[in-house]
């Protein structure tokens, strides 16, 4: 059933960020955005013989007013990172078309899980690898509509799918990040503790 992973991992999400995060405007607008996303998602609006989702375009604008401040050398190097990672969006979509033999697993965790490698590889920035990731499924996705539309297959930009590898791809770096933190911190704890038994001895 497309959609339920987005559901659950957004909702969990929404929890973690209310509750969890610190108060402050960035964890205000992240809630917000997400709710605003959650109810969205599923439905559409019509552009000549295509349907488009409003979640999927309020996303798209939020990824744009994310990069407004970015220097030009920046959102340079974001292009070409975006571009690599919307044609292995369109890439894993059209190969699972063509030859699904090789979708030997749920196809929204694979993808999620090569585009979030990718990500990972390109990007060291935690707040970047957020954006990056956006930007490419995005446009991805966009890329991949056109494809299919030109060829007469119905589709819809943004549909519940998109959504699933969003939601998946973003838990992945968000546990990547965390794993971050988390060696980050026991380094400085061992750090302290063999300073600590140096001045003892």
């Amino acid at each position: 059933m497309e959609g339920i992973w987005f559901y659950w991992f957004a909702w969990l999400g929404w929890i973690v960020l209310t509750f969890f995060l610190k108060k402050g405007k960035l964890r205000t607008g992240l809630a917000a955005c997400l709710l605003v996303v959650i109810f969205t998602a599923h439905q559409t609006f019509s552009v000549l013989h295509t349907s488009v989702s409003i979640g999927f375009v309020l996303l798209l604008l939020l990824n744009y007013l994310l990069v407004r401040d970015f220097s030009y050398k920046k959102l340079l190097y974001l292009f070409v990172c975006t571009v690599i990672i919307s044609f292995s969006y369109v890439s894993f979509y059209l190969y699972s078309i063509f030859d699904p033999v090789w979708v030997m697993f749920h196809p929204s965790f694979m993808l999620a899980f090569v585009l979030t490698y990718l990500v990972l590889l390109l990007f060291k920035a935690k707040k970047d690898r957020y954006i990056a990731f956006l930007f490419g499924i995005c446009h991805g996705d966009l890329l991949y509509g056109f494809v299919m539309d030109f060829y007469s297959f119905p589709i819809t930009f943004g549909n519940l799918a998109f959504f699933d590898v969003m939601a998946i791809g973003i838990t992945f770096i968000s546990t990547w990040n965390g794993f971050e933190l988390l060696s980050v911190a026991l380094n400085q704890v061992t750090k302290r503790t063999n300073k600590r038994k140096a001045g003892i001895l």
